[in-house]
C-alpha cells in the first residue's frame, strides 16, 4: 500500500505511524495466506485507506498554513517518484516472469494464468483504475483465490491514486472559499462526503450478492479516506492537544485498536468474505476506530502503545509497506503448491520471505534512491511517462502467447465423431460459437472438467467419467449436491470460487433442477427475467477472468415423469408444473449462449432419454427402436427424475459425442460403458431404485 513520510506532522518522526502500517500489512498477508483466524484480514486495507487520508490531508494543510498556497504540480510531482518506481518494477518483473517461464516451458507453460486477462489487469494498474476495471470485467474480489490474477490487489492503490488526484483541488476550493474557517468547512466537507460514501455502501449492498462492485468502488470506499481527513482538520485545530487529551487518547486507543483486533478475527466468513453487517455500518465503525488509534500515533508524547507499535521491527516492516503489498500477492499466487512441491507451513514461510526480500531490495535499490534523486528539465516532464509507456508495451510482449495459444487447437489431429449421425440426443449446436480452450488437449495435458449440479448430474457423472476418461486426455471432477440450485445453495458466491480454486478446471459441466419452481424467490418458472440475472451472474462469476476457467457447458435437463403425490388431487397440476419449469430452466441456460458467446455452450442432450419425444422410464436397444418391450432397458429410477446406469450412459453418450466434436477429442474405449462405474451403490439408492425389469407394453 502507498505509504507517506511520517514526518507529516510540523516535521517530527512519528515512528508509530509506520508501526500501523506493519499491522495493516501483515493483517492483509494473513488474509491472503488464508488463515482461519484472519477471516477479516482484509480490513487492513481500510487502515491504510484511514492513514493515506490522514496523511496526505495533514502534508496538504501545512503547506497551506505555512505558505498560504498549494502547489499541486510539486504534491503531484512528489506522489508519482514515490509511487511509481515500485509499481512499475512490480509489473516489469512480473511480465520478465512470464517471458522467461514461458521460454523455458515452451507454449503453455504459464499454465493458468489467463494472460489475455492479464494484459489489461496490468494496464488498468498502470493508468490507476485497476478498481473499474474489475468492476466492469466482474472480477470478483471474493473469487482471487481461484487463481486470480496476480495484479488484482491493486484496486486498493487505485482508489488512493485517484484520491491522490481529486482530493488535493477539491481540498484547495475549500480552503480558498472558506477564508479564516476553513478548518471548520473542511471538517463539515469531510464528514459529510464520508457519511455519503458508508451511506451508498449500505443502499447498494444486497445480502446473498457478490459485493465486489460496492468493495471495489471509490465512491463506496471513500469514507475511509475521508474519516482520516477529519483527523487531519482536527489535528490542524490543535496541532498537539492538552494533557487531558492526550491521557483521554492514549486509553482510548488501545481499546480501539483492541476492538479492531476483534473485527479482523470475526468479521469474514469461512469463504472469505466480509460479512453483511460490515456493509451496514461495520466498515465506517471499522474506519473510526482506526481514525482513534491514528490520532493517538500522531501524538509527540507517545503513550504505551504508540511506544509499542514503534519497536524497531514493526518500525521496518512499515518502512517498506508499500513494497510489501506491491509483491505479497503476485508471490502468493506463483509460489502455490503445485509450483514448489511444499506443504502449507514450509510455503508460507517461502512467501512470506520472498516477499520480504524483493520489498526490501526494491525499497533500497530502486524506490529510495529514485525518491532522493532530482530529476531536471525534460527528464522531469517525460520519465514518469516513458515509463510507463515502456511496461506496458513490456507487458504486450510478455503477454502475446494469450492470442498466439488458440491456434493450437486447430492443429490437432484427432478424428471427431460426425455430429449428430450414429447418437441420438447429440448434434444440437448449430449457431453457437466453440469454446476455445486455448490449449492442446492430449494424454500429457488432459481437458480438465468440472461436473456441477444437483443430484440428477450426480447420476451422470458416472457414465461422463467413465466416458470422457476413456479417451485418455480428460480428468473429470464431480461437484454435485443434492438439491443444487442458486436459489437452494444461496453461498454459491462463495461455493464457486472454492471449486474452482480447488479443481482447477478449463471447463464447467453444468446442469440442475432446484430452481425451476417456488414463486417466493428468483425461479425460472415464474420469474424468468430475475432468475436469467441471477443465472447470469453466476456464469460471470464462475468466468471471472484469470481463474481458468475457458468455458461452461450446461447441459440440458433430463425431461421428468409423473411423480407420486400424497395429495392425489394436486399430482396432475404438479407434474405438469415440474415439466413447464425444466422447460423454463432449459430455455433460460440455453440464452446464455447470446449472452457469453464463445464462453458457454448448450448441449440439448435431454433427448437421448426420450421415446419418440416423450417420457419413458424404458428404452429399447440404441438402434433397435422396434426390438420387443423384454429387450428394453431401465433408464430412470422409479422416482421417474434420477437415472439408472443405462440412463446415465445414454447421456454421457451423447455428450461425449458433442464434446469430440467441439475438442477433437481421441475416440473413446468401446466398453466404457460396461464399466465397475455401473454397479455403484448411488443406483441402488434407495434400495430397488434401479429394478431390473422391462415395461409391460409398448409405451
Amino acid at each position: 500500500m502507498s505509504d507517506t513520510s511520517p514526518n507529516a506532522v510540523t516535521g517530527h518522526h512519528l515512528p508509530a505511524l509506520g508501526g500501523l502500517r506493519a499491522l495493516a500489512v501483515l493483517g492483509v498477508m494473513a488474509y491472503h495466506l488464508q488463515f482461519g483466524w484472519a477471516s477479516g484480514g482484509y480490513l487492513g486495507v481500510d487502515l491504510f485507506f484511514v492513514l493515506s487520508g490522514f496523511l496526505i490531508t495533514t502534508l496538504l494543510l501545512e503547506e497551506w498554513a505555512g505558505t498560504g498556497r498549494l502547489n499541486l504540480a510539486s504534491f503531484w510531482a512528489r506522489r508519482a517518484r514515490r509511487l511509481l518506481p515500485a509499481l512499475f518494477l512490480v509489473v516489469l518483473g512480473l511480465a520478465v516472469y512470464l517471458v522467461v517461464n514461458a521460454h523455458l516451458g515452451g507454449m503453455g507453460a504459464n499454465g493458468l494464468v489467463d494472460l489475455s486477462s492479464l494484459r489489461g489487469d496490468a494496464l488498468a494498474t498502470i493508468l490507476y483504475v485497476g478498481n473499474w476495471h474489475a468492476i466492469y470485467a466482474h472480477q470478483s474480489y471474493f473469487a482471487q483465490f481461484s487463481t486470480p490474477s496476480p495484479l488484482q490487489h491493486t484496486w486498493s492503490l487505485a482508489i488512493e491514486e485517484q484520491f491522490y488526484l481529486v482530493w488535493p483541488p477539491v481540498l484547495l476550493l475549500v480552503l480558498r472559499s472558506a477564508r479564516r474557517s476553513w478548518r471548520q468547512m473542511g471538517l463539515v466537507v469531510a464528514v459529510v462526503v464520508a457519511l455519503v460514501s458508508a451511506g451508498l455502501m449500505a443502499l447498494l449492498f444486497h445480502p446473498g450478492g457478490d459485493p465486489t462492485r460496492i468493495y471495489y468502488g471509490t465512491d463506496t470506499r471513500a469514507f475511509d479516506l475521508m474519516t482520516g481527513a477529519v483527523v487531519a482538520f482536527l489535528a490542524a485545530a490543535r496541532p498537539q492537544p492538552n494533557k487531558r487529551a492526550q491521557r483521554t487518547l492514549h486509553v482510548a486507543a488501545p481499546a480501539a485498536a483492541a476492538a479492531l483486533g476483534v473485527f479482523w478475527v470475526v468479521s469474514g466468513t469461512t469463504q472469505s468474505l466480509p460479512r453483511n453487517f460490515m456493509f451496514e455500518g461495520g466498515f465506517l465503525l471499522c474506519a473510526i476506530l482506526a481514525a482513534v488509534v491514528v490520532a493517538d500515533a500522531r501524538l509527540f508524547d507517545q503513550g504505551l502503545f504508540a511506544r509499542a507499535l514503534s519497536v524497531r521491527p514493526l518500525h521496518f516492516l512499515g518502512t517498506i509497506s508499500y513494497g510489501v503489498y506491491l509483491w505479497h500477492w503476485p508471490v502468493f499466487v506463483y509460489l502455490d503448491a503445485q509450483r514448489t512441491g511444499l506443504s502449507r507451513a514450509p510455503l508460507d514461510i517461502i512467501r512470506v520471505a520472498v516477499t520480504l526480500g524483493l520489498a526490501s531490495a526494491s525499497y533500497y535499490l530502486v524506490e529510495q534512491p529514485i525518491r532522493r534523486r532530482q530529476f531536471r528539465g525534460a527528464w522531469r516532464l517525460w520519465l514518469a511517462p516513458a515509463a510507463a509507456v515502456a511496461t506496458a508495451a513490456a507487458l504486450v510482449v510478455a503477454t502475446v502467447p494469450a492470442i498466439a495459444e488458440p491456434s493450437a487447437v486447430a492443429t490437432t489431429s484427432h478424428t471427431t465423431t460426425p455430429v449428430g449421425q450414429t447418437v441420438i440426443g447429440s448434434g444440437g449446436l448449430a449457431g453457437q460459437t466453440p469454446i476455445a480452450l486455448g490449449t492442446t488437449i492430449s494424454p500429457a495435458h488432459p481437458l480438465r472438467v468440472v461436473v456441477l449440479g444437483d443430484s440428477v448430474m450426480h447420476d451422470a457423472y458416472f457414465a461422463i467419467n467413465a466416458a470422457l476418461g476413456s479417451t485418455g486426455e480428460v480428468d473429470v471432477m464431480p461437484n454435485t449436491i443434492d438439491g443444487f440450485g442458486l436459489t437452494t445453495a444461496t453461498n454459491w458466491p462463495m461455493s464457486l470460487p472454492t471449486i474452482i480454486r480447488n479443481e482447477h478446471p478449463q471447463l464447467i459441466i453444468a446442469s440442475w433442477s432446484w430452481d425451476q419452481d417456488g414463486p417466493s424467490t428468483p425461479n425460472a418458472l415464474h420469474q424468468p427475467a430475475a432468475y436469467t440475472a441471477l443465472l447470469r451472474r453466476a456464469v460471470s462469476l464462475m468466468l471471472t477472468p484469470g481463474n481458468g476457467v475457458k468455458g461452461i457447458i450446461f447441459t440440458q435437463f433430463p425431461e421428468p415423469g409423473n411423480i407420486l403425490a400424497t395429495n392425489l388431487s394436486q399430482q396432475a397440476a404438479y407434474n405438469k408444473a415440474r415439466v413447464a419449469g425444466t422447460k423454463a430452466w432449459n430455455d433460460i441456460a440455453a440464452s446464455m449462449t447470446t449472452s457469453f458467446p464463445g464462453r458457454v455452450m448448450y448441449l440439448p442432450i435431454g433427448s437421448s432419454l426420450l421415446l419418440n419425444g416423450r417420457f419413458s422410464s424404458w428404452l429399447p436397444p440404441a438402434g433397435r427402436p422396434n426390438a420387443p418391450v423384454s429387450q428394453w432397458t431401465r433408464i430412470r429410477k422409479l422416482d421417474n427424475v434420477h437415472l439408472c446406469p443405462e440412463g446415465a450412459s445414454r447421456y454421457a453418450d451423447a455428450l461425449l459425442t458433442d464434446l469430440t466434436s467441439i475438442f477433437g477429442l481421441s475416440a473413446a474405449s468401446s466398453d466404457w460403458a460396461n464399466g465397475a462405474w455401473t454397479t455403484d451403490p448411488d443406483f441402488n439408492t434407495p434400495a430397488g431404485s434401479c429394478p431390473d425389469d422391462h415395461p409391460a407394453g409398448a409405451t
